[in-house]
């Protein structure tokens, strides 16, 4: 199992902007936030401790709805993701409690804008992770001569919440201060599992080290969507 830090995320305003749910960061309304969420977001990187563990394990496809992980664990997934694939990189990653505990205290004392903004840079900062850690893991299977494929989170369509469970039972979550309740949620909240399967001939590669929402059941009823607020990272960089 191995285990990586980030001391420098980017916290992209943009970003931070359609967390709080106004997409349109560029508006006169969004520029009249600009000074908060700047204040906010410095007073953010001082408060995340963002870290993941994860490691590589065998994976088989067993019948069109399940696959059998690490030779022992047969769970529930959509195959069709991991045909194809020999291993997959499986991961847990947190930013920790302190933003979650300062943005809590600032609601719970009427500074409801602050802690709604702090509490929006701590969700783009789970996405800044996901996509270090992607980019990381697409560049080792390059390397290897390996594809690919997407980022399949437990609670997905792709794969149900249950398999957190099996996740936790291939990877000690508490050495990043994670742990797993009997609901599969994790705490601290601001954490995220996933599995991202790897081969030569895979059926779905996705190179892409963006976190998308093409494959979300809500992208189109999400406040924060992108497909919704085509907000997606390559549209923002084409302006």
């Amino acid at each position: 199992m191995e285990r990586m830090e980030w001391k420098n995320l980017n916290l992209d305003i943009r970003e931070i902007y359609r967390r709080i749910g106004l997409p349109d960061a560029d508006s006169e309304r969004s520029l009249s936030f600009r000074p908060l969420i700047e204040q906010v977001r410095l007073k953010a990187l001082e408060l995340i401790d963002a870290r993941c563990i994860f490691n590589y394990f065998p994976v088989k496809v067993t019948s069109a709805e399940e696959i059998l992980l690490d030779n022992q664990f047969q769970v529930s997934a959509a195959a069709a993701f991991f045909e194809g694939a020999e291993e997959v990189m499986v991961a847990v990653q947190t930013i920790g409690v302190r933003l979650v505990e300062e943005s809590a205290r600032l609601f719970q004392e009427g500074e409801m804008l602050e802690g709604m903004i702090l509490d929006g840079c701590g969700t783009v900062a789970v996405d800044d992770v996901l996509e270090l850690m992607r980019g990381m893991v697409i560049e080792r299977g390059r390397v290897r001569g390996l594809q690919t494929g997407y980022n399949l989170c437990p609670g997905g369509r792709q794969v149900p919440l249950e398999v957190q469970k099996t996740i936790f039972q291939l990877l000690d979550g508490s050495q990043i201060g994670v742990v797993l309740s009997d609901t599969m949620l994790m705490s601290p909240v601001k954490s995220h599992s996933l599995i991202i399967p790897l081969g030569k001939n895979l059926s779905k590669p996705n190179l892409s080290c963006a976190i998308t929402c093409e494959m979300c059941s809500g992208q189109h009823t999400c406040p924060h969507s992108r497909l919704k607020f085509k907000k997606t990272r390559e549209s923002e960089a084409s302006v």
